[in-house]
């Protein structure tokens, strides 16, 4: 079983190994590895911010840090993205972390209608995952894919 919560400031290490992993930067639409002294403050200010909005999605029993889900929130839509721990992937939990942190931030959001998703044309694990929770491919760039998921 797969639950959410809201980041916090001791999330900072974690979320910041995890975004330097090689395939998480490859799949990243930044890839440039980010350096500690400039996560630190993004990642301080990011906890404050009205429009962005980051989810942990832990196990249970034991509690294991799964993967991050970010919100980015403009008006009634938000664009979602998520980062699997390493150690995680392959596991078949990117579905059931989607389902749960668009639960709760539908929740906590209740004036966003709609979620988008873009997802690098070679990232077919994201590409299935965000599928099989319902978003819908709207359309495709050079090497973007474009998804939509009504909350509404």
């Amino acid at each position: 079983m797969i639950k959410t919560r809201k980041a916090k400031s001791s999330d900072s290490k974690i979320i910041y190994d995890w975004r330097n992993d090689e395939l998480a930067r490859e799949m990243s639409h930044t890839t440039n590895f980010v350096e500690w002294k400039e996560h630190i403050p993004w990642f301080a200010s990011s906890l404050e911010k009205q429009n962005m909005f980051l989810l942990l999605c832990e196990t249970e029993n034991p509690v294991v840090k799964v993967a991050v889900v970010r919100f980015d929130i403009e008006s009634t839509r938000a664009l979602v993205s998520i980062n699997l721990s390493p150690k995680m992937r392959g596991k078949g939990l990117s579905k059931p972390c989607l389902r749960a942190a668009i639960h709760h931030f539908s929740t906590e959001y209740p004036e966003v209608v709609a979620l988008d998703a873009e997802i690098k044309l070679e990232n077919s694990a994201s590409q299935r995952a965000f599928e099989s929770v319902g978003f819908l491919r709207v359309q495709d760039n050079t090497d973007i894919l474009h998804y939509e998921y009504p909350l509404r």
